[in-house]
């Protein structure tokens, strides 16, 4: 499926319609699908069963682009605490330390994300940042959803 941002289809929209006679466009505004554009054509077949499916589809890649975004945001965070001095380092991981508090105060998810990222935090910056920065971390997907630097980095 061709991906297409919001301004672009608007600015260029005879563009659109050329990519239409080669398949559905995903509309993008903020890095975030907003709208599945498709001929009349695309959609009369796309009936019963097989619509279901494109859907399921369709919402499985714009899930695939938000955990992308997110895995990007982590680890720019992960190069800013490597290049920080060491106050700023220290003062960014102690906000993702109370936030992290909060989470427990409050039971506003489950423990054992809160355990894990307590377990990162406990390490070393270049072992905090390369985890985190890595899309192979272990519960890596599910961490980032449940983030404490969004309190840190908006």
């Amino acid at each position: 499926m061709q991906h297409m941002t919001s301004s672009r289809a608007k600015q260029n929209f005879g563009e659109l319609l050329d990519a239409l006679a080669r398949g559905p466009v995903a509309i993008e505004r903020h890095r975030k699908v907003k709208a599945i554009v498709c001929s009349p054509e695309a959609f009369r077949e796309q009936s019963g069963p097989e619509r279901v499916l494109a859907e399921r589809r369709a919402a499985r890649a714009a899930q695939q682009l938000v955990e992308k975004d997110r895995l990007i945001k982590h680890q720019k965070l992960a190069i800013d605490l490597l290049l920080s001095p060491e106050a700023k380092r220290a003062e960014l991981i102690q906000r993702a330390r109370a936030e992290i508090a909060k989470w427990r105060r409050d039971r506003l998810c489950s423990p054992d994300y809160a355990d894990r990222w307590d377990e990162l935090l406990d390490q070393p910056v270049e072992i905090l940042a390369r985890a985190m920065g890595s899309d192979s971390l272990d519960w890596g997907t599910a961490l980032r959803q449940n983030s404490p630097w969004h309190v840190v980095v908006p």
